[in-house]
């Protein structure tokens, strides 16, 4: 997939779950998506951003559902969601990695009621890691069960 699909991709994606923005680490290098619509690609062989000029508007093929700030607890590493919530982001961060394919590592930052730093990150065939403030935290991979490792 190109950088300009990617880019399309994860600026659909942030666009209909309201996240804050969504990364894609690909082959071609690292491609950003910000909630305001900015695009960038930092290529692999360079550490300056470039702004990147998304494809034409993709449609995601699964089901994304916009969720109110999510409630975190740094110190706990707890997340206070409607119920279903937590989960629901999880399956659509690893569906869009599954999209985007090419062990891609996709990482995606959603807003929290405190501003604490909660992101989740996925690569297809190997789970999910939800990120809370610098602590990460993997789920099982296998199951739908969202409970802690």
């Amino acid at each position: 997939m190109t950088p300009e699909a990617v880019a399309a991709l994860l600026l659909a994606y942030v666009r209909a779950s309201g996240a804050l923005r969504a990364s894609a680490l690909i082959d071609a290098g690292t491609v950003d998506a910000d909630a305001d619509g900015s695009v960038a690609l930092e290529p692999a062989d360079s550490p300056i951003s470039e702004p990147l000029e998304p494809g034409p508007p993709a449609t995601l093929g699964f089901e994304v559902r916009s969720m109110p700030p999510f409630r975190v607890a740094e110190a706990t590493g707890e997340v206070s969601a409607p119920f279903g919530a937590l989960e629901h982001v999880a399956d659509g961060v690893a569906a869009l990695a599954r999209a985007i394919g090419e062990q891609s590592v996709v990482l995606v930052e959603y807003p929290t009621d405190d501003e604490t730093p909660f992101a989740i990150s996925a690569r297809e065939g190997e789970g999910i890691v939800v990120v809370i403030g610098e602590d990460s935290y993997r789920l099982k991979p296998l199951s739908r069960d969202l409970n802690v490792e």
